[in-house]
């Protein structure tokens, strides 16, 4: 018995098939493509403020985001130095927390331009909500933010939104260190890997929890 042709309908059927698969297999290869060049290139942002009132030190990572703040402290005289609190603290979220302002002082911070805010914070929205507080007492228009290079664009897009949502008018700068991140290459070693994975997830819940938008204006 031969075998029964198939019907005209069911080739076309198996060629859309196979041309869906082929145009969902190559956005899949253009979407890997897009993430390995820029998943790492593009948390890392910069934006300056010329002669800050307040240099805000965000927890976590002190070894390298305490020393830029000392720096921008010798440079800006007059500028504040805030350090946030963690509600609870951990060697995680806030290394050495107890050990933060003698460090600072030995850096040539004078003790009395460095504040440690009082609300006990759990994230970088509640870390933008405290800075915010604290600007609108003391009248702050010129902040600088420092971070980690992965951390900052989600730091920069939620200081930017949170101070905009209480009316607190300022213009925020961000400063990062230049750690051993290598945003270009971050796949290839597993700290940049989980970092970047976990701030990507970290801006898509900001987005959908707070509606933050993670586009970042003007950076230099």
């Amino acid at each position: 018995m031969g075998l029964k042709p198939s019907p005209p309908g069911g080739i076309l059927r198996r060629s859309a098939y196979i041309r869906i698969a082929g145009v969902a297999v190559f956005v899949s290869i253009v979407l890997v493509g897009f993430a390995l060049r820029y998943g790492g290139e593009g948390l890392v942002v910069s934006r300056r403020t010329n002669d800050p009132n307040v240099i805000v030190v965000l927890a976590s990572h002190e070894w390298e985001r305490l020393p830029v703040a000392a720096a921008l402290a010798r440079r800006y005289g007059a500028a504040q130095v805030l350090l946030t609190l963690p509600a609870k603290i951990s060697g995680h979220n806030c290394y050495k927390c107890s050990e933060r302002r003698t460090w600072l002082s030995e850096a040539g911070v004078d003790a009395d331009r460095i504040t440690v805010l009082p609300q006990g914070v759990a994230n970088t929205y509640d870390e933008a909500k405290a800075t915010a507080a604290f600007a609108r007492r003391n009248r702050t228009d010129r902040l600088v933010v420092v971070t980690s290079p992965y951390h900052a664009r989600r730091a920069l897009v939620t200081f930017r939104h949170l101070f905009d949502s209480v009316g607190v008018r300022a213009d925020i700068g961000l400063a990062t260190p230049s750690s051993g991140v290598v945003p270009t290459q971050w796949w290839l070693r597993s700290y940049d890997r989980k970092y970047v994975t976990y701030e990507w997830a970290a801006i898509v819940f900001y987005a959908i929890r707070f509606g933050i938008s993670p586009v970042v204006w003007a950076t230099e």
